[in-house]
């Protein structure tokens, strides 16, 4: 499976999950870590563009990205089957228990920007991370029209 991710160039290749490990995200909460992936660069973009604060949603001024695109065997994935409308506050108990269980590498799970698309959490404490292949890293610009 190929799965995206826009990350700042000095995080790269974004496989440690220590800036969610810091803040937390939707499906683990602070002190986790945790790798969000989204299954296309533009759904990538949307749910960076989304979470950035409104400041930093100006033309010039959003940060550096980098598209990196992954490669991670489909075997070492499943779908969560939860729904996209869940709050936060249930979304991480849940990802909580999966991240503590090394059920799986991967867990697909609903966008909350694009609900019927998919995001993919990685667990970097898994066994299997050093499977996931970075294909290629490109730098990435919001096109202007979707800044304010």
């Amino acid at each position: 499976m190929r799965l995206w991710q826009l990350a700042e160039p000095d995080q790269l290749p974004g496989l440690s999950g220590e800036g969610t490990k810091q803040h937390g995200g939707r499906w683990n909460s602070p002190g986790r870590p945790a790798v969000y992936c989204a299954s296309s660069l533009a759904l990538a973009a949307l749910e960076v563009l989304v979470n950035l604060p409104r400041d930093k949603r100006r033309n010039g001024h959003t940060p550096v990205q980098s598209a990196v695109e992954y490669d991670v065997p489909d075997d070492l994935c499943k779908l969560s089957g939860f729904p996209g409308t869940m709050p936060e506050e249930k979304t991480r108990p849940l990802g909580d228990a999966w991240l503590d269980s090394l059920d799986c590498l991967g867990l697909s799970v609903p966008s909350s920007v694009v609900p019927l698309e998919a995001n993919v959490v990685l667990n970097p404490l898994h066994p299997d991370m050093g499977r996931v292949i970075i294909l290629r890293i490109e730098p990435f610009d919001f096109d202007p029209r979707l800044l304010d």
